[in-house]
């Protein structure tokens, strides 16, 4: 006697003996719906295939919880913004390569909108510097082939505001032939592929890349 038959015989499970070959009708521990198996432990799960489907979701579920509580919050953020990204596009798998080379960037996001400008950015083939130091100032996006800087601002930005000031000093110290450009965070939560036409409306010469 085998010790699947060992098994079967104690925990009553049905046992067919069929050309040789044995068949152990065991019942699902979820559903009860009888399961053909070639061998038979009580100590292994022995699900149907729904069964065994809902259970290797929930699995994941729970892996995607439990990685979720340990990514930084910064990770979090990047994860919402690839997510919101997925909704706005058609082509979403164009984005891969630009998802996973801002990816490595992680830590220099500091909003959903940034990471949208950046993966977008990368897109469009611009070699970007984020979170760019300028003396005394940090500013979101350098692009130094261009000579242009990006701002991605929580609200509108006013020329004569408090900000004016600091963009004058940014501008001495680069160059006046550089440009800052601010964009409004809401605006890129809903128009990220329209960055290329802000970008080209925004500097004076109207350069194409």
């Amino acid at each position: 006697m085998s010790q699947s038959d060992i098994f079967a015989e104690k925990d009553g499970i049905k046992v067919v003996r069929h050309y040789g070959l044995t068949t152990y009708l065991v019942p699902c521990k979820r559903c009860g719906k009888i399961v053909s198996r070639r061998t038979y432990n009580p100590k292994r799960k022995n699900l149907c295939e729904y069964c065994e489907l809902v259970y290797e979701r929930k699995c994941e579920a729970i892996e995607q919880e439990i990685w979720d509580l340990i990514k930084t919050p910064k990770e979090q953020i990047f994860d919402k913004a690839v997510a919101k990204l997925y909704k706005q596009v058609k082509n979403f798998d164009s984005y891969k390569e630009a998802i996973e080379i801002a990816k490595k960037r992680t830590e220099r996001y500091d909003s959903i909108p940034e990471v949208l400008v950046a993966i977008e950015l990368i897109k469009l083939g611009y070699s970007i510097i984020p979170q760019q130091r300028d003396g005394r100032y940090r500013v979101d996006f350098a692009i130094p082939a261009e000579k242009l800087i990006i701002e991605v601002d929580g609200g509108l930005y006013h020329p004569n505001g408090p900000k004016a000031g600091r963009d004058g000093d940014i501008q001495l110290s680069l160059g006046l032939d550089w440009k800052i450009l601010h964009i409004p965070a809401e605006w890129i939560s809903n128009h990220i592929k329209m960055l290329k036409k802000v970008i080209i409306a925004g500097t004076s010469d109207n350069r194409e890349k």
